[in-house]
């Protein structure tokens, strides 16, 4: 009451709202009543003023208030305390506030690591209030509104509050400055508002508005709290719903609205949350991902340990996006968040991050589900499905924080999306050469069933593999090649190796249609290496010769080109592999392209490859690089079996010539084939040569061609030879083929031939000439032989220089009449000009010239000088399977000269004919000399001086004896010559004889009778069995060399007439070897039955 009383005066006194200084007695009952209701605590204070307000309502205010415990030690201080007393009680003597304002107050708010709360009003002092939770903390201040003193109370204000707030579970710590703190109590209701700055982590000034409302005295309350620009890290610690917030450095403004239960339970949280701009940035060694802001609404339920998240979005430079879902809490420790697992929905996203898509990328629909681990941070994706237009990608796998920064491994999939999507997909700095290759060389078409895996460490490089299938799309292989279309495939990276392989599709080329390259790859083997690595492509191709060849053509190869051969060289079908590795830059110089290809042709035909020629293969090989091309294999050409091998060099400084090897069927049917001109039935059977033809830009090929002749027969009838099929021997060829075939060079060496020259034939086929300039035939002939083409017609002979030896030569009956030897049936005409003819050993016809037909045999006209002496002509024809020739000369003297029979004859004509003996080399032979002389004949000398017919002697010394007629048969063979019968007559005398003559050794054995005045004396012929002999007759022999004979004569032979001779004229002599001579009756019978083959002609 005088607290009361002193009120009452002063407002009186002073005035309504004078602030009045109370006295000393006044300061002691109130700091008496005050810790009456402290609990023991002791109370110290400044200056006290009472004020009386409006409604003579007392205010006491109380300046530096101090609040200690018992010991003395600090329990609060305030710089200034006021209470505004209610009437009511005041008038009924009780001091009751009815408000109370609190100024300066100092509050140490702490989180023990146990999870439970104290608070203290003294820096270190002892905890004044302790609870388990905020809510019982606040609920213990509640339960002090229910004390009487406080009856009256209706509110409390605090200003200038600073608040330090400590979490031991953490480490961490709070201030709160110029907080203010009001407490309303309407009735059983209690409101209570707190507002404060927050000095954060990151420097940044925010304020935090806080308020509660309960009922006193029960446990159940409703809150709310309003943050704005306090730092995400700084609100993520405060409750594990928030933790997942530690993730961002961004400012953070927002609200947050729940209730505490009567049981003390926590119903759901509502919140919403303004992040500023910012970053993504779970610890401070990751690259930070930024974002300009985005806001959150959700909702926490506590006791399900969710959050659901009504709205979720983003807005930064690397996109945007609207998310929906709900996590759950995976677990807290040390009342902080450790993990969360949840899904999520995001709605209108859009990518572009650090600006590496051309334009932002932009996905409908995106489902995830997550596990969220905190510390360390690792966001692991279940399954992430992105809906975008009809294609599905699924992601998975880890993004966490490493000692580098972030560490991650992502795989994706899609089940189909278009290659233009890829494109707008595939950032830059993702495997930028792969990513450039697709850009740039796939078109059109889908992918499908993409797998995606990358994985990285920090800042280092990260690993890449990416594969997928693709189909109806376009694909550039090379720049330089057309695209393939509708193309199928699998397109992989691995880490630095990326490979292109497609399964089908087809390339057109300019010529031959469409190329199946199913099988063709592209491979870079390392993605990271600088500009100028190697692209390599391994090319498979199916398709046609002339549409391959075309391909190979293109810029920068030009392959035909520098062959100077057409793309359409030939028709077959291609099945071919080959590898291209090129260095991938913008220009790429032609000599840095490597590149080799292997593969098969089958069912070709070329009518281009050896012009006018047909070349055909069932199937060849073909093989190339940057330095040649070459194809090899079985077939024809023109009909004729054969195997080859092309080979052209290609390149910068090669040379345009290639050439074709290999080897060939040599038949008649080759001969036909190639316009070869020899006769027909010339060649048969069948054997093989080793050819090469070189083929030059604007030049006929050049053929060379070489064989053993094994399996070949060669028949030359004209001359009767033939080598079987068995027989070996060796051909040498070299000729120009095109529309007329030269053969430059000819070589045959073959058993019994040989053969040296050139061929020519003629436009259109056949033979023009062929001009061998040294031939050989067994050992008979050796010369020039020409042929020349006559048609249809066999050809002409014309052999020149060289010799030919009828002794040895095989002619035969058949092949004189066409029969066995296969021949036409004749040839065309022989010219000769022969250096020499030899006829026997020792008779041979030089500078000899003839004009002969073989059509039937040999047979024609010639001239010659005999043993190069005595002029002869003759005529030859068929005969006895051999050669019967008629010589004739007007120097019948000269003639046995030449011959080296008989030297002392002078002048005459001479006629003899020879046929050929049936043993080979010899002929039978007649021969008529009409009017020669016979001088100084030794052997003739001595038979007159032995029969002393000196007139006769005087006669041959002088101008000689003359013989009318002289007639001869005889053998000539190749040793010696037979004079089976021979005789002589003129007016002085008449003579037989018989005999031998050695050709070699020219010594003779001869018989014979002479008979003297041969005219009167042949009145006896008729005596006589022989002619030349007359009535009287001597016999003599000769024997020895023809220049000095052994004259032996029987002068009594002369007594006895001409048929009692034979008694004197002994046996006829015999050749060394012989078994018996001739008779002369034998010798005529077989006589009558020669002139009776002789031929028709044969008397010429």
């Amino acid at each position: 009451m005088a607290l009361l009383s002193f009120l009452a005066a002063g407002a009186v006194y002073f005035g309504i709202g004078t602030r009045l200084d109370a006295p000393e007695w006044v300061r002691s009952r109130v700091e008496t009543r005050i810790e009456q209701h402290l609990n023991g605590l002791q109370i110290e204070f400044g200056a006290i003023h009472v004020v009386v307000n409006e409604g003579l309502r007392p205010r006491v205010s109380l300046k530096d208030v101090v609040l200690r415990h018992p010991d003395g030690s600090l329990f609060a201080q305030l710089a200034d305390a006021q209470a505004s007393l209610a009437m009511r009680p005041l008038l009924r003597g009780k001091l009751q506030p009815k408000r109370i304002s609190l100024s300066g107050l100092f509050a140490a708010l702490r989180r023990n690591k146990d999870g439970s709360f104290a608070i203290s009003f003294a820096s270190g002092g002892p905890p004044s209030r302790q609870a388990g939770t905020l809510p019982e903390l606040i609920e213990q201040w509640d339960s002090q509104l229910q004390k009487p003193v406080l009856a009256a109370l209706s509110g409390i204000e605090t200003s200038a509050l600073t608040l330090s707030y400590t979490d031991d579970r953490l480490g961490r710590g709070w201030t709160l400055d110029g907080g203010r703190i009001g407490l309303k109590r309407a009735g059983s209701t209690v409101s209570l508002s707190a507002v404060f700055s927050v000095l954060s982590g990151r420097g940044d000034v925010g304020t935090v508005e806080a308020n509660y409302t309960s009922e006193i005295g029960s446990p159940g309350a409703e809150f709310g709290v309003l943050v704005s620009d306090i730092a995400s890290e700084d609100i993520a610690l405060q409750s594990p719903a928030l933790g997942w917030l530690g993730v961002l450095r961004a400012p953070i403004s927002g609200s947050l609205r729940g209730e505490v239960f009567s049981d003390g339970g926590i119903a759901p949280v509502q919140a919403s949350l303004r992040i500023g701009e910012g970053a993504i940035q779970p610890a401070a060694q990751t690259r930070p991902v930024p974002i300009t802001g985005a806001r959150s609404y959700f909702t926490y339920y506590p006791a399900q340990q969710l959050l659901k998240f009504s709205e979720l979005s983003v807005q930064s430079g690397w996109g945007s996006g609207v998310m929906q879902g709900q996590a759950r809490l995976a677990g807290v420790q040390n009342g902080q968040l450790t993990g969360l697992v949840g899904q999520l929905r995001f709605s209108d996203l859009e990518l572009n991050p650090r600006r590496l898509f051309e334009a932002p990328v932009k996905f409908p629909g995106v489902d995830a589900d997550f596990d969220l681990t905190l510390n360390p941070f690792r966001l692991r994706l279940g399954e992430m499905l992105v809906r975008d237009g009809d294609s599905r990608i699924h992601f998975d796998g880890d993004i966490g924080v490493g000692p580098e920064g972030w560490d991650y491994d992502l795989n994706g999939s899609v089940d189909q999306v278009s290659v233009q999507r890829v494109k707008e997909l595939w950032p830059e700095p993702l495997a930028p050469k792969p990513r450039l290759w697709v850009r740039e060389n796939l078109r059109d078409g889908m992918l499908r069933n993409a797998g995606f895996h990358m994985r990285g460490r920090g800042s280092g490089k990260p690993f890449v593999s990416l594969d997928l299938a693709f189909d109806g799309a376009e694909v550039v292989f090379q720049k330089f090649m057309p695209p393939v279309r509708r193309a199928a495939g699998q397109l992989s990276l691995y880490g630095e190796r990326f490979v292109v392989t497609a399964s089908g599709g087809t390339v057109t080329a300019e010529q031959g249609g469409a190329v199946e390259v199913a099988g063709t790859s592209f491979i870079i083997p390392d993605v990271s290496a600088k500009d100028g690595t190697p692209g390599i492509a391994r090319i498979m191709a199916r398709g046609s010769a002339t549409a391959a060849l075309s391909l190979l053509n293109r810029e920068p190869l030009r392959v035909m080109d520098k062959a100077s051969l057409p793309v359409d060289l030939a028709e077959g079908q291609v099945e071919a592999t080959g590898t291209l590795a090129l260095p991938l830059q913008k220009r790429v110089p032609v000599d840095e392209i490597l590149y080799h290809y292997q593969g098969r042709i089958r069912a070709v035909e070329s009518r281009k490859l050896v012009p006018g020629h047909v070349a055909a293969a069932a199937e060849l090989e073909v093989t190339g690089d940057q330095g040649q091309v070459r194809i090899s294999g079985k077939g024809s050409l023109s009909g004729v079996p054969l195997t080859l091998a092309w080979q052209q060099r290609i390149g910068k400084d090669a040379p345009p010539d290639s050439r074709v090897e290999g080897t060939i069927e040599l038949s008649a049917q080759a001969v036909e084939a190639f316009n070869l001109g020899l006769p027909r039935g010339a060649v048969f059977g069948s054997g093989q040569g080793w050819y090469s033809v070189d083929l030059s830009p604007g030049a006929p090929p050049r053929l060379e061609l070489r064989s053993d002749l094994a399996g070949l027969g060669l028949r030359i009838p004209e001359i009767s030879w033939r080598k079987g099929e068995a027989a070996k021997g060796e051909l040498s060829v070299t000729a120009r083929l095109g529309e007329t075939a030269t053969v430059e060079q000819l070589q045959l060496q073959a058993p019994g031939l040989a053969a040296a020259g050139q061929v020519s034939t003629r436009k259109g086929g056949g033979l023009d000439q062929a001009v061998f300039s040294s031939a050989r035939a067994g050992d008979w002939f050796r010369g020039s032989v020409t042929f020349r083409g006559r048609g249809a017609a066999p050809p002409a002979i014309e052999v020149t220089g060289g010799r030919l030896d009828l002794n040895r030569s095989p002619f035969s009956a058949g092949s004189a009449s066409g029969g066995s030897s296969g021949g036409s049936g004749g040839s065309g005409p022989i010219a000769l000009r022969l250096q020499n003819l030899q006829v026997t050993d020792g008779i041979g016809l030089q500078n000899f010239q003839g004009r002969f037909s073989t059509q039937g045999g040999i047979n024609g006209e010639f001239t010659a000088r005999l043993n190069g002496q005595t002029p002869v002509a003759g005529t030859v024809v068929p005969q006895n399977g051999g050669t019967a020739a008629r010589i004739r000369a007007n120097d019948a003297g000269g003639v046995f000269r030449s011959a080296g029979m008989f030297e002392h004859g002078r002048g005459g004509s001479f006629d003899m004919t020879l046929i050929p003996a049936d043993k080979p080399g010899e002929y039978d032979g007649k021969v008529t000399v009409r009017n020669i002389r016979v001088q100084n004949a030794p052997s003739m000398a001595a038979i007159l001086n032995a029969i002393s017919l000196i007139g006769l002697l005087d006669e041959m010394t002088g101008q000689g004896i003359l013989f009318t007629s002289m007639q001869g048969r005889f053998r000539l063979g190749g040793t010696h010559l037979i004079l089976h019968q021979s005789s002589a007559v003129g007016p002085s005398m008449g003579l037989s004889l018989d005999g031998n003559y050695d050709l070699n050794s020219s010594r003779l054995n001869m018989r014979g009778v002479i008979s003297p005045v041969y005219l009167l004396n042949a009145i006896g012929r008729v005596l006589s069995p022989r002619d030349g002999e007359g009535l009287i007759g001597f016999t003599f022999t000769l024997r020895g060399t023809a220049d000095d004979p052994a004259v032996s004569v029987n002068p009594l032979a002369g007594l006895a007439p001409g048929f009692l001779r034979e008694i004197f004229r002994g046996p006829a002599p015999k050749v060394p070897g012989q078994q018996r001579a001739f008779t002369a009756e034998e010798d005529a019978a077989q006589e009558e039955r020669r002139q009776n083959q002789t031929p028709r002609g044969a008397d010429k």
